[in-house]
């Protein structure tokens, strides 16, 4: 981790970087420091959930980085307020200079993105870092339990046990779950459905989570993802990994880093380099060649992160075994921006290819908190409807027909 914040801030005068107040951020907080710049700013965006304790973490690890030493950085703390930081889902139209190569889903958190590196730039800020990835390599999926199951059932049992009491997966299942020994093939065949996404007292063991067809899709794009991966499934498909939990690992750091790549193109649009270190190869290979039961546990929060940082970050703050989450603004964006939302829906490019129900997802709209989106993210969506019109912007149709003479030439 050191070595990837060196690759990409070492030397430099002037850097920033995303200081949550979770263990992630900080871990890059105090390795930014040991690069020595002129300036390190430090960035958090306050919670409006009174319950959040992400801030008051945020605070300790600057007093920590800043108490008795005499050698380090000039540190700037800048905290933004909640009432600063827009929803999720505002300003959806405003992406006419990000194209990026395919829809992402953190696209209705745009606005949020573009407001902390602007203001990461305003500070002076040459590069900026950010804890991406941290949750993915060293929280551990259940799935990874099903690897250690084939070299040492009882330590896998014993760490399982301990996962499925805390979150309620029935016994049998589980141990259902555990044996299977279905083929990634197979899997991928039946992995789209258009029941919603599993509960909480779901085991899962597989290969990855099934994906859910929206209700708002149209016969037309279910039959059209359905085969997608049937055909897949029949072809040449290959797991990354033959063990599960590994290709479940590397999966889900490719795809993080996928999405990561919108934070990149917002962070060019403004004239900040962005990086997220912990997507770095050499951190996944490091993190992936410590034994697993070494490296996730569900008795601990991030163990390995908090061994590797024991005598670079503070053991108070290592200490952290929370974690705070931002979905309460997620759905209250959906009523503060339910017309900008319904704009987005009259006139669907999505609907135009036969794709999506306008008419469904403008009823939508204008009910914010219907069970219906508390089951089905409608992000995706969001994110592909955007993603066209922004693509006509960058290579506009002609509406018209050429005439005789122009066709000629």
């Amino acid at each position: 981790v050191a070595a990837s914040v060196r690759a990409h801030v070492g030397g430099l005068d002037r850097i920033s970087c995303e200081l949550s107040g979770g263990l992630d951020s900080t871990t890059l907080t105090f390795a930014a420091r040991a690069t020595a710049p002129a300036e390190l700013s430090l960035l958090t965006v306050a919670a409006r959930d009174r319950y959040s304790e992400d801030e008051t973490w945020a605070r300790r690890a600057v007093e920590a980085a800043q108490g008795g030493q005499t050698d380090t950085p000039a540190l700037a703390h800048h905290i933004i307020p909640a009432d600063q930081a827009p929803y999720f889902y505002a300003d959806l139209t405003a992406t006419a200079a990000e194209l990026n190569d395919e829809p992402l889903p953190v696209a209705p958190g745009r606005a949020r993105a573009h407001l902390l590196l602007s203001r990461a730039h305003a500070t002076g800020s040459r590069y900026h870092l950010t804890g991406y990835g941290g949750d993915e390599l060293f929280l551990g999926l259940p799935h990874a339990y099903q690897d250690l199951f084939h070299g040492n059932p009882l330590t896998a049992w014993n760490h399982l046990s301990g996962l499925r009491h805390q979150l309620g997966w029935p016994l049998l299942p589980t141990l259902k779950a555990l044996l299977n020994r279905s083929t990634f093939p197979h899997w991928l065949a039946g992995a789209v459905t258009t029941e919603p996404q599993p509960v909480t007292r779901t085991p899962l063991l597989s290969w990855g989570v099934r994906q859910s067809l929206r209700p708002w899709f149209t016969d037309h794009a279910n039959a059209l993802i359905t085969e997608e991966f049937r055909a897949a499934a029949a072809g040449q498909a290959e797991p990354i990994d033959r063990w599960r939990g590994r290709h479940v690992d590397i999966d889900a750091v490719r795809m993080g880093a996928r999405h990561f790549q919108a934070m990149e193109d917002i962070g060019m649009t403004i004239g900040l380099p962005v990086a997220a270190p912990f997507y770095d190869d050499r951190v996944l290979e490091a993190t992936l060649a410590v034994r697993l039961e070494e490296r996730i546990s569900p008795w601990r929060y991030k163990p390995l992160l908090v061994e590797a940082m024991r005598g670079v970050v503070p053991d108070a703050l290592l200490a952290r075994t929370t974690k705070d989450h931002m979905s309460s603004d997620e759905h209250q964006g959906l009523r503060e921006h339910a017309p900008d939302l319904a704009d987005l829906w009259t006139g669907s490019r999505l609907a135009e290819h036969g794709l999506v129900d306008a008419r469904q997802l403008l009823r939508l709209a204008a009910e914010p908190f219907s069970p219906v989106l508390v089951e089905h993210s409608i992000s995706s969506t969001v994110a592909g409807e955007t993603w066209l019109r922004t693509a006509e912007n960058a290579w506009p149709t002609p509406d018209r027909t050429p005439t005789t003479s122009e066709a000629s030439r």
